[in-house]
């Protein structure tokens, strides 16, 4: 039986293809209140451009706020 204070798994919110990428989206989830952290990290800086890319997890209560967080990021950033 499952309790409710089991922690839930990591989900994928979004993969990069450079660390520094996913680094800078990290800080800003962080700066928004929410903790996630960086996997494949060591493995991509060393063969750039990899096929799994970097990738960003956070919890699944978080999920749809990072989503939210980053999109807006990604849309303020692209010229008009």
């Amino acid at each position: 039986m499952e309790s409710k204070e089991q922690k839930k798994a990591p989900v994928l919110v979004r993969r990069f293809p450079y660390a520094i990428e996913a680094e800078m989206a990290q800080a800003l989830l962080a700066e928004n209140g929410i903790s996630s952290f960086v996997y494949d990290l060591n493995v991509n800086s060393c063969y750039v451009g990899a096929v799994m890319g970097v990738r960003l997890f956070v919890s699944e209560d978080d999920l749809q706020a990072s989503l939210d967080i980053l999109n807006e990021d990604s849309e303020e950033s692209t010229p008009s």
